[in-house]
C-alpha cells in the first residue's frame, strides 16, 4: 500500500522524497483543479522537479466544465508537455474521453467519490476506459466491508482518502464574494467559516475559488489507524490531504513525519492530530436508516383496495379525484390521509364527471369531482371494501 499527497512547492517535494511509501504527488493547476492555486508554468516546473527527485507527478483535473470553456482549456492543454506527468486524474467522464482520444498513452485516474458507489457502475467505468484507466478514486461514504469487496473485484487499483477534510457541500457558484468579501471580489482563494442559526458556535470551514464554493465538516476524516484489512485485501493508495493545514505556500507540511508515524504508530497519530477526527462511514453507512421513516404511510394501501387518489381541491368548494381503477359508489368505504389517519367517507357526497354530470360508476383513469370533503388533501386515497 502506497501514499500520495498534494504538493505546491519545492519544499513539499523535498519532504515527500523523505516520506516512506510515498511515491506519487498530486499537482493542482488553477486552470483545471477546483482548489488549484498553481499557474500553468509552475505546475510543469514542479512536475519536472518531481521527476528529477524520483517522484511520480499526477495532474489533477477535477473541474466540471461547460463545453465552451472545456474547448478553450483543451486548446491550452495541447500546448503543455503532458509527458512530464505519470498520470492525469479526472472527475468528468467527458474530460477522460478527451484525454483517451488525444493522449491514449496517458494513464487515467478516475475520481468516483460522488455517486458511482455500486460495484456495477464502477465496473462499467473500467470497461469504458479499459486500456488507459489505472485507478479509481473511491468515496469515503463506502463502508469498510464494501471497500474490501471492491478492492478484490475491480480490475484496476483503488485509492481512498486516509486523512483530510470531509466535503459537505459544493457549488460551482460564487457564494462568498458578494455576501462577505466585496472588497476582495478579484481574489481566487477565499477562506471563511459558516454557522447555522441553530448552531451558532459550530464553525464550518468554507472556501471559495475561481471554480466554486466548498463547505467542509469541522472534523477531519481519519482512518489511518484502521487500514489493516484494506491493506491485506489490496488497497493500492491512501491519500493524505493536508491542504487545509497549509502554511506559507506549502501544503504537505510534515508529510515525512506523518508517513513514518502511520507505519509505526497510527493510533498515536490520531491522538496528536491538529483537528478532531472522525470516520463517519467506515464501519457502516447509516444514511439510509431513516428511509423507512420517510416512506409514505400510504404505500401499503396502494393495492386493490385503492379506488382513487385526491389530486387537488379548494377548501369549502370541491375535491378532485383520479380513479385508479373501475369501481362503483357502493364500494367506497373510507379515505386514508397522507398522515396515516383513516376517516369515514361522508354521506351525501355527489361525484360528477368533467361535464358536470352526476355519476355513480367510474372508469379507470377518470377524473372525478365532488363537493368539499373535510381533510381530503392531495395525496389522500379513496379506499374500498
Amino acid at each position: 500500500m502506497l501514499f500520495n499527497t498534494f504538493v505546491s512547492s519545492v519544499g513539499d517535494l523535498a519532504r515527500c522524497v523523505n516520506a516512506p511509501s510515498l511515491e506519487e504527488v498530486l499537482l493542482e493547476p488553477m486552470l483545471l483543479a477546483r482548489q488549484g492555486k498553481l499557474s500553468d508554468n509552475r505546475v510543469q516546473e514542479l512536475a519536472f522537479e518531481a521527476v528529477r527527485l524520483g517522484l511520480r507527478p499526477v495532474l489533477v483535473w477535477d473541474v466540471l466544465m461547460p463545453e465552451r470553456i472545456m474547448r478553450s482549456v483543451c486548446e491550452r492543454l495541447m500546448q503543455w508537455d503532458l509527458s512530464l506527468f505519470g498520470a492525469i486524474r479526472v472527475c468528468d467522464p467527458g474530460a477522460a474521453e478527451w484525454l483517451r482520444i488525444h493522449f491514449p498513452q496517458m494513464p487515467l485516474q478516475l475520481i468516483v467519490e460522488t455517486g458511482n458507489h455500486n460495484l456495477e457502475s464502477l465496473q462499467g467505468w473500467c470497461e469504458i476506459f479499459s486500456g488507459c484507466l489505472e485507478r479509481l478514486v473511491l468515496s469515503i461514504e463506502l463502508p469498510e466491508e464494501k471497500l474490501v469487496e471492491y478492492c478484490q473485484k475491480l480490475p484496476v487499483h483503488c485509492e481512498l482518502l486516509g486523512v483530510g477534510q470531509i466535503l459537505l457541500f459544493y457549488s460551482p457558484r460564487s457564494l462568498l464574494v458578494e455576501q462577505r468579501f466585496e472588497d476582495e471580489a478579484d481574489s481566487l482563494f477565499l477562506e471563511a467559516t459558516a454557522a447555522f442559526a441553530d448552531s451558532p458556535h459550530r464553525h464550518l470551514p468554507t472556501l471559495e475559488t475561481a471554480h466554486g464554493t466548498f463547505m467542509f465538516l469541522d472534523k477531519d476524516q481519519f482512518i489511518l489507524d484502521r487500514l489493516d484489512a484494506l491493506r491485506a485485501q489490496g488497497l493500492h493508495t491512501v491519500r493524505l490531504d493536508l491542504r487545509h493545514l497549509s502554511r506559507d505556500g506549502d501544503v504537505a507540511l510534515e508529510i515525512d513525519r506523518i508517513c513514518r508515524q502511520i507505519l509505526s504508530d497510527p493510533a498515536e497519530l490520531r491522538l496528536t492530530w491538529l483537528r478532531e477526527t472522525r470516520a463517519p462511514f467506515f464501519k457502516a453507512n447509516r444514511t439510509t436508516a431513516l428511509f423507512p421513516r420517510m416512506k409514505s404511510k400510504l404505500s401499503e394501501y396502494r393495492d386493490d383496495s385503492n379506488l382513487a387518489e385526491v389530486i387537488t381541491g379548494e377548501t369549502g368548494k370541491y375535491v378532485v379525484f383520479y380513479a385508479s381503477r373501475s369501481f362503483e359508489v357502493a364500494l367506497i368505504k373510507s379515505i386514508m390521509l397522507p398522515t396515516g389517519e383513516e376517516i369515514e367517507f361522508p354521506q351525501g357526497v355527489i361525484f360528477r364527471n368533467l361535464d358536470g354530470e352526476s355519476i355513480d360508476t367510474f372508469e379507470s383513469e377518470q377524473i372525478l369531482v365532488t363537493n368539499w370533503i373535510k381533510k381530503a388533501v392531495p395525496g389522500s386515497l379513496l379506499l374500498g371494501n
